[in-house]
């Protein structure tokens, strides 16, 4: 089984999207039919998968690792999500994807964590992608009418931490259900006399 070993890319691609320049960190060699595009978290950057690059490359698979808008070389801003403005990690994947295909790569898989993840699902919604792997992410539920349009083959990954936290939660919840089972019920207060009348009368009738 192949080990991780922290190694420097073979090549450094560029990149423009939105007239912004992307950088990108090539592990593996080109033209191939198949490569893994990788994608950082909010707080790193692409030099943070040369751990992880070298997986791929063992197996027979080129790696990319981008920078996003505002990491490492690569100019301007990655801006928050909002659903109604366009979201620049699927623009600057867009751009990536382009870019290999223009090579020859026939296959593409996008692997990212963290902000990474969700900008991987994002992407997938092109359609144009063999598969996605969403690390630590999403981190809030997604609606239906998203979730639907991702695309490919998927895989979640979910760390320890994360594990413990979310069974924390529903540990609580449960606690807080039992509780509440388990308090006596109150006695619902008497109507007034004068609606105690009126009930009797209307049955009568």
């Amino acid at each position: 089984m192949a080990t991780a070993t922290s190694i420097p890319p073979q090549e450094r691609l560029t990149l423009t999207s939105d007239g912004e320049t992307i950088e990108s960190d090539l592990y593996g060699r080109l033209p191939a039919t198949r490569v893994a595009i990788l994608v950082h978290g909010q707080n790193w950057d692409a030099s943070g998968w040369r751990g992880v690059a070298p997986l791929f490359v063992a197996r027979g698979v080129p790696a990319m690792a981008v920078n996003l808008r505002g990491h490492a070389g690569s100019t301007g801003k990655t801006n928050r999500y909002r659903a109604d403005k366009p979201w620049t990690p699927v623009a600057d994947l867009r751009a990536a994807k382009a870019a290999l295909r223009s090579r020859g790569v026939k296959e593409i898989a996008l692997v990212g964590s963290s902000m990474g993840g969700s900008a991987v699902l994002a992407s997938s919604f092109e359609g144009d992608v063999e598969c996605v792997v969403a690390i630590s992410a999403p981190v809030a539920a997604v609606p239906d009418e998203l979730s639907k349009k991702i695309t490919g083959r998927k895989l979640f990954v979910c760390g320890p931490r994360l594990i413990a936290r979310d069974t924390e939660r529903a540990e609580l919840l449960l606690r807080r259900e039992r509780a509440e089972e388990a308090r006596p019920l109150r006695r619902p207060r008497a109507f007034p006399r004068y609606v105690q009348r009126g009930v009797r009368r209307r049955s009568a009738w």
